[in-house]
């Protein structure tokens, strides 16, 4: 098994991550199994690690982590790599880590399972921002909307979900990952368009439904209008070899030579909210 050195961030900004998985994945197959070595780095983002988290626990990788670095403590706190799939255990593990959220996975065939545990992820990220009238509808939208376009559209039967709230810097990162077909895939087996990852991404903020017997599909532009435009936050979207960047109503498709994500990440941040939100404008 090849081994991979995960480099350290330039920065903590959601791009500075996105160039450090396009780094750990380029010119590479992306089925192949693989040893994560994670060591280099010193703080971790949900951008980062939960994608690493997703290949292990789809592809059978491995990581390597060295047990004296400052982040081996963080690490087990939030479950990394293998997540918590069950209501017990995350009940658990915040009550052993209060400050900490664990990567979850999330399983099409749980159910109701899987949606107590959404609820109960969606109940902390409220628990961490604070009683501001609004937010809980603002935070509780994005979530549900990206892990449903998991179900509806991946044909995988599990996803993943990680936040994580900085208290000194005072915003939020949330990251939702599958390793599914894909948008350009599901557009081509479910409605017969030959899309580049580029122009299903530019399909996917038109509004347009990868499902056959829906004309219009709102979630995700929806949700990166409230991310952006209400919270005032960033978001990324990456499927294939090409991603969205946006923040504020600026936003921009790059695409990544030699890269490929089999699947859909999603992760938006966005800053405690410090008055009244009120999302109702942006919603279609």
């Amino acid at each position: 098994m090849e081994k991979y050195i995960v480099p350290k961030p330039n920065d903590s900004s959601l791009v500075a991550q996105l160039v450090c998985l396009y780094k750990v994945f380029k010119d590479t197959n992306f089925s192949d199994q693989r040893d994560f070595d994670i060591s280099n780095v010193d703080w971790f983002y949900p951008l980062l690690i939960l994608p690493l988290s997703a290949h292990i626990n789809c592809y059978n990788s491995r990581h390597c982590k060295d047990e004296n670095n400052v982040n081996h403590s963080y690490l087990n706190a939030i479950n990394f790599p293998y997540g918590v799939d069950s209501v017990s255990v995350f009940q658990q593990q915040i009550q052993a880590h209060k400050s900490y959220i664990p990567i979850s996975i999330l399983k099409k065939e749980k159910g109701p399972e899987r949606e107590r545990l959404e609820s109960l992820f969606s109940m902390m990220v409220y628990s961490v921002l604070g009683s501001v009238a609004g937010a809980q509808n603002a935070v509780h939208y994005p979530i549900t909307e990206l892990v449903t376009n998991i179900f509806d559209h991946s044909k995988q039967d599990k996803g993943f979900i990680f936040g994580q709230f900085y208290p000194k810097k005072n915003y939020l990162d949330i990251c939702i990952v599958d390793c599914g077909r894909g948008l350009a895939k599901t557009y081509e087996e479910e409605k017969g368009l030959k899309l580049s990852d580029a122009d299903s991404i530019v399909e996917v903020l038109k509004g347009h439904s990868t499902k056959p017997s829906v004309e219009r599909g709102y979630g995700v532009r929806t949700s990166k209008k409230v991310v952006c435009e209400c919270l005032g936050g960033e978001f990324v979207l990456l499927s294939g070899s090409s991603a969205l960047v946006a923040s504020g109503k600026d936003q921009k498709i790059v695409d990544l030579p030699g890269f490929y994500w089999q699947g859909v990440v999603v992760a938006y941040r966005i800053p405690k909210p410090l008055g009244p939100v009120d999302i109702s404008p942006y919603l279609e």
